[in-house]
């Protein structure tokens, strides 16, 4: 990984093999060449890199491969790895190579892989720390695909920052570029028309949402991915449930028609189709949707199919559907201990005590919630466990057991003070 000039490398292996200037020069290249070119001074001609690799018994390409070669190398091997510390460093290193010899181009490419990977590994601190560096090489690398990528990063990291708006404005900065680009880019195009909708979506604008996401129809004969398809027709469904329009059931279809046999996308979709049912009124319906998708996930990745079935089971608590979230929880739980998966075993204990508070049967809700807290417990960080000694303590509250309430609000205050 460590880069090299030729001159660095001729300078290298003359001093292991215990050579001197002289001894590699002979009368062919003057001594006070040899050291310029050793130094970085001047560049070699390829004959004289032919004459020395003969003379120190060195590759020629590995003498020739320039310092902007290697980079581009080390960022290809560097960019298919698994992003972590040792990856984070060796990435830092070629960058500080590359700004040393102002190859903007390359830190641009370099920086933008440890933005993806900050944003992967949740280290949105780092992204603050490298933010005006990336902008700054964005400024002064390729201005038009460079910018595109810029923007979509910073639209990424503001959607996961919970900035939904300012990560609307991006994607609409991307979006224009696209319109105005003489070769189309479809599949990119309709990617970002729908993450500008989910933007808007997410802080309510339904309208806003439903105005930019019917942009895509017009392009959707151009965009050959049914997955991206589906979506687009899933959010386009959800928007119409939301707003009460009319033609859900076209997008609805359309969605499914897409969708194909991803019955793990058809069986989400209609649980996302069933939480705006609910706000709507339409109980019914939506426990019937919730019902169906359910029984169409498929059944072979048990570990998938527990965080599906909790996910409708936190539906249907919201909702007051207690019957069906009771029997759902009883075989989420089941297979959660089947599979041994801690989290999905804590959160199949929690709804069983949340489904059984609202029953009214708090022995047992007690007994749920205790052993849901001692799976919680072997995992949680301290915000975790402060939200749940909160929830303890009201539940005891509730059940009228005043000691143990101040019990966990007492241990509840004295975490908060450490988070």
């Amino acid at each position: 990984m460590e880069i090299l000039s030729t001159g660095e490398k001729i300078k290298r292996a003359r001093i292991y093999k215990g050579a001197t200037l002289k001894d590699i020069c002979e009368d062919e290249v003057s001594v006070s060449k040899m050291s310029c070119i050793e130094n970085g001074k001047v560049a070699p001609e390829r004959w004289i890199v032919k004459y020395i690799a003969k003379k120190l018994d060195l590759d020629v390409d590995y003498l020739m491969k320039s310092t902007d070669e290697q980079i581009k190398h080390n960022i290809e091997l560097l960019k298919g790895s698994t992003f972590n510390d040792e990856v984070e460093e060796k990435l830092q290193y070629n960058l500080d190579y590359s700004l040393k010899c102002k190859y903007y181009n390359l830190g641009f490419e370099i920086v933008h892989i440890l933005f993806d990977g900050y944003l992967k590994v949740g280290k949105f601190e780092n992204i603050q720390i490298i933010n005006s560096k990336y902008y700054d090489l964005c400024q002064k690398s390729d201005p038009y695909n460079n910018r595109l990528v810029y923007y979509k990063d910073m639209a990424r990291y503001l959607f996961m920052n919970k900035e939904y708006l300012q990560a609307a404005t991006y994607y609409n900065s991307v979006k224009k570029y696209l319109f105005e680009s003489e070769m189309k880019d479809y599949e990119m195009l309709s990617t970002v028309i729908y993450n500008e909708a989910a933007c808007y979506m997410m802080i309510e604008d339904y309208d806003k949402a439903y105005e930019v996401v019917s942009m895509v129809i017009d392009i959707l004969d151009n965009v050959k991915g049914d997955t991206r398809n589906a979506e687009i027709y899933h959010l386009l469904a959800i928007l119409s449930l939301k707003m009460e329009k009319e033609n859900f059931e076209q997008y609805e279809e359309e969605s499914y028609k897409y969708f194909k046999e991803d019955n793990t996308g058809k069986a989400n979709a209609m649980l996302n189709y069933a939480i705006p049912m609910f706000e709507n009124g339409y109980k019914d319906k939506a426990t019937q949707y919730i019902k169906n998708g359910l029984n169409i996930y498929p059944k072979h990745d048990k570990k998938e199919l527990v965080g599906c079935m909790l996910r409708c089971i936190e539906v249907l608590v919201e909702n007051s559907i207690l019957d069906e979230a009771q029997l759902i929880s009883n075989e989420a739980l089941n297979l959660a201990i089947t599979c041994d998966e801690i989290k999905h075993i804590q959160k199949s204990y929690y709804f069983k005590s949340v489904i059984l508070q609202k029953l009214g049967h708090y022995d047992k809700a007690d007994m749920y919630m205790n052993l849901s807290t001692d799976a919680l417990f072997k995992y949680a960080n301290n915000q975790e466990r402060y939200e749940r000694y909160m929830e303890m303590g009201n539940m005891y509250h509730k059940i009228g057991d005043i000691s143990e309430a101040i019990k966990y609000f007492t241990l509840a205050i004295g975490l908060k003070k450490r988070i």
